[in-house]
């Protein structure tokens, strides 16, 4: 069988591949990427701007453009759209929650507004930390105008998006909150409905409640609707306090929104001048 050695073919362009890979490898060090090019580089295209914050200085090459990383206000705008998809998922499991620790039982309940509890302050925390990375997005200044105007048009989107979740929540909370009262007072009408005398609502000494005339299963009975009074009442407070903070979240949202719907109203405003001047250039077109 007739052979051929192609060691020499094979060394020749072996190395013509290790020539061509070394301009490549002298860059992963750097903070960019330098991409090698012909006539690209030689056109217009040579007048590009490198994309990263930090200027890398001179090109070691006049035919390459580098590209560099994304702005830092871009992290800022991606962690709040994950925490945001976060807080949509919270929503979901906060609902069932609220639906769980309004059901009537005859047990103990309090793990069940604990989880309440515990997916509320998650989904404020989550909302708080947003809030600081967006105010974070207006102090991160610099750049070419393009890239300033799409900073500013990220963030208002993203504060839109915040402050209809805040809302939302709140609704939420607001439900619940009524709910858990409407509960409360159904359960002082049972209190008031074992109390003889229509003054007291409320009796926490066996004596009282042994000089009503009540047997051992009344008082029980009465005593564990107090004890699940008492705990409507902690439990209502505590929503309270988380409305509070998420109304507080809303005022420090409602300026970026404010100056969102500004822009949009100037919008407007342009496009039915636009319009008006199209008319009148139309009319006048029509007399000549």
């Amino acid at each position: 069988m007739a052979t051929r050695n192609r060691t020499t073919v094979y060394r020749k362009h072996r190395d013509a591949c290790k020539s061509a890979r070394a301009p490549l490898s002298d860059s992963f060090g750097g903070p960019v990427i330098e991409m090698v090019s012909g006539s690209f580089a030689r056109s217009n295209h040579s007048s590009y701007a490198p994309l990263s914050t930090n200027d890398p200085g001179p090109s070691s090459s006049n035919d390459a453009f580098t590209i560099g990383l994304p702005p830092a206000w871009v992290d800022d705008s991606e962690e709040i759209t994950f925490n945001i998809q976060k807080v949509r998922e919270k929503m979901g499991e906060l609902a069932k929650a609220h639906s769980k620790a309004l059901m009537p039982t005859f047990g103990d309940n309090k793990g069940d507004q604990r989880a309440v509890e515990m997916i509320t302050h998650e989904i404020t925390d989550l909302l708080r930390k947003s809030e600081k990375r967006l105010h974070n997005l207006s102090t991160r200044g610099g750049g070419p105008s393009e890239e300033s105007n799409l900073r500013k048009n990220v963030q208002r989107s993203l504060a839109t998006d915040l402050q209809s979740l805040s809302m939302e929540l709140r609704r939420k909370q607001s439900t619940y909150l009524k709910r858990l009262q409407q509960q409360k007072e159904g359960q002082d009408g049972v209190d008031l409905e074992f109390n003889m005398n229509g003054k007291m609502s409320r009796m926490d000494e066996d004596e009282e409640l042994g000089g009503m005339g009540f047997d051992e299963h009344q008082t029980v009975t009465l005593k564990e609707g107090q004890h699940v009074s008492a705990e409507r009442e902690r439990e209502i407070q505590q929503v309270l306090g988380s409305v509070n903070d998420l109304a507080q979240i809303m005022k420090d949202l409602s300026a970026l929104v404010i100056d969102q719907g500004t822009i949009v109203d100037r919008i407007d405003y342009n496009i039915q001048n636009v319009s008006t001047s199209v008319g009148e250039g139309y009319k006048q077109l029509q007399k000549v």
